[in-house]
């Protein structure tokens, strides 16, 4: 090796996204924790509203269908996957949903 090429790789650092092998990658560490932080930062988000939906929606005839079409949708939008399901998984979910608010309002009406 000639004088040239050591100084060369000297003057070039690795980059910061580097890891030697064996060594401990803090930058994907860093990365898997925010990813996480964020996932659950939605999914927090989406149970506050799914809170406020249910207390608003409660003399609503579709108090359980709305928040369970909420829930269908958040789940494909988080997991890319699960548009190879079936559809009908979802929309036997949707008329379980619809069936208990169902029952919900005529137990209502013969209480009444």
């Amino acid at each position: 090796m000639d004088k040239t090429e050591s100084q060369t790789a000297a003057l070039d650092p690795a980059p910061l996204s580097w890891t030697a092998p064996g060594a401990t990658d803090t930058f994907a560490i860093y990365g898997l924790i925010t990813l996480l932080l964020v996932v659950f930062l939605v999914i927090y988000l989406y149970a506050v509203f799914d809170r406020y939906a249910e207390r608003k929606g409660e003399g609503s005839p579709l108090r359980t269908t709305i928040p369970t079409m909420l829930t269908v949708g958040l789940a494909y939008d988080l997991l890319p996957p699960l548009e190879g399901v079936s559809v009908l998984l979802p929309l036997s979910l949707i008329a379980a949903a619809v069936a208990r608010d169902a029952v919900l309002w005529v137990n209502e009406n013969r209480g009444r």
